[in-house]
C-alpha cells in the first residue's frame, strides 16, 4: 500500500498561480521520504494561466499530480470522487490550494507521532501560523467549549492557544477597524469576497502563546489542511453532500461523525503550514459570496441531520450531552478550549 493521498480542488475564479505554486512547491518541499500523490480537481472557470501550471506540475512530477477531475462540481463529489480514485493508499489529506506547508520531513513525524498514540483517532489536525501574520487562526474548529459558547472568545479572539493575547489582539485600530466593516457590509450586500483586512500594529512576537506540548483531542478540525487513515475514513464514511462548491459545514459533519464512534480528532502541535489569507484580488475570503448565499440553507440540512444547530444553544447543549452521553460529542462542552486533554 502507498503512503498518503492529498485531494485538492483548484476551483475558484479567484485562485492565484502564485498561491498554488507556493502550495504544491512546498509539499513537494517537505512531505519526506515516501509514496504520495496530489490528486487535483480543476474547477471549469479557473484562470487560464492557472490550469497551464497545474497541468505543468502533472507533466513535470507525473507520480506525485495527477488530474482527475475538470468539472464544476460540488465540493463534496470532487473529494468524494478523490477518496475512490486514491483507494492504494493508507494516509489520505484534504487540503486548500492557498496553504503552505511549512513543517520538514512530514510524513515521518506525523506518523512517529499516530504510532505513539495507543488508539485509533479520527481526523489529524496541524497547527496553522497564521498568527505570526497578526491574522486570528485557530488549528481546529471551536466546538462547544465554554467560552466560545458562553464568554464571547472567538470575538474576543482569546479562544485555544490565544487566551493569554490581549483583547481584539487582531485588530488595526478603532477607526481603521469601523471603516472595514463598512466596506465589509458592502461587499456582503453584493455578495462579493470582503476586503482585506489591515494587518494589527502591535508585535504579535510580544505576546504569550500557549501551544500544547503534545497532541491534544479536538472537537473538529477546520478544512484547510488535515489527514485521516483510510481504514478510519471508510468506518466513518464519505463525505455528506449539501451540493455546495465549497466545504460548508463539511468538516463540522465529518468531526461529529468520527466523535459519534468514539473516534477522538486530535491537534499535533508541532507539525505546522500557513494558510494564506487577504492576499487573492480584493482580499479576504474568496467564498464569501457563496456563504452568504449558501449558509442559511445548509445550516437547515445540518440541523435536519443532527437536530442542533452548528452553533448549539445551551438548551441544545443539553440535550447533545443526553443523547450523545455515550460518545465523544459533548467532549467539548465540558471544558474551555485551552484545557487541553493529551492523548499522548
Amino acid at each position: 500500500m502507498k503512503d498518503v493521498a492529498i485531494a485538492i480542488r483548484v476551483g475558484s475564479p479567484n485562485s492565484s498561480m502564485a498561491l498554488v505554486k507556493r502550495t504544491f512547491d512546498s509539499i513537494l518541499q517537505n512531505m519526506g521520504n515516501c509514496e504520495w500523490k496530489i490528486f487535483i480537481s480543476l474547477g471549469e472557470h479557473i484562470k487560464p494561466e492557472v490550469e497551464a501550471l497545474v497541468k505543468e506540475y502533472g507533466v513535470k512530477y507525473s507520480s506525485n499530480f495527477e488530474i482527475f477531475q475538470k468539472a464544476e462540481v460540488s465540493w463534496a463529489n470532487f473529494i468524494n470522487k478523490a477518496i475512490e480514485v486514491s483507494y492504494e493508499y493508507r494516509y489520505f489529506i484534504k487540503s486548500h490550494d492557498d496553504i503552505q506547508l511549512l513543517t520538514s520531513d512530514f510524513y515521518r513525524k506525523v506518523t512517529q507521532k499516530l504510532n505513539e498514540i495507543s488508539k485509533p483517532v479520527g481526523w489529524v489536525s496541524f497547527t496553522d501560523v497564521g498568527w505570526e501574520k497578526g491574522d486570528f487562526s485557530p488549528a481546529v474548529r471551536p466546538g462547544y467549549h465554554i467560552d466560545y459558547l458562553f464568554e464571547k472568545a472567538w470575538e474576543r479572539r482569546k479562544l485555544f492557544q490565544f487566551h493569554f493575547f490581549p483583547e481584539h489582539w487582531t485588530s488595526a485600530g478603532f477607526l481603521t477597524d469601523l471603516i472595514f466593516k463598512f466596506r465589509n457590509k458592502i461587499a456582503q450586500i453584493k455578495k462579493k469576497p470582503y476586503p482585506a483586512y489591515p494587518k494589527p500594529i502591535r508585535k504579535i512576537a510580544e505576546y504569550s502563546i500557549d501551544l500544547p506540548k503534545a497532541p491534544v483531542i479536538c472537537h473538529a478540525p477546520f478544512n484547510h489542511f488535515v489527514l485521516i487513515e483510510r481504514r478510519i475514513l471508510e468506518k466513518i464514511g464519505k463525505c455528506e453532500d449539501w451540493n455546495t462548491p465549497n466545504a460548508l459545514f463539511v468538516d463540522e459533519d465529518w468531526g461529529l461523525r468520527a466523535m459519534q464512534l468514539n473516534l477522538p480528532n486530535i491537534w499535533i502541535p508541532d507539525i505546522c503550514y500557513f494558510h494564506y489569507r487577504g492576499e487573492i484580488k480584493g482580499g479576504g475570503t474568496r467564498s464569501n459570496g457563496t456563504i452568504v448565499l449558501e449558509n442559511k440553507r445548509v445550516e437547515k440540512l445540518f440541523f435536519d441531520k443532527w437536530g442542533f444547530q452548528t452553533t448549539p444553544s445551551p438548551q441544545e447543549i443539553s440535550m447533545i450531552q443526553n443523547k450523545y452521553k455515550d460518545t465523544l460529542i459533548p467532549w467539548s462542552s465540558y471544558r474551555k478550549s485551552y484545557e487541553w486533554d493529551y492523548v499522548i
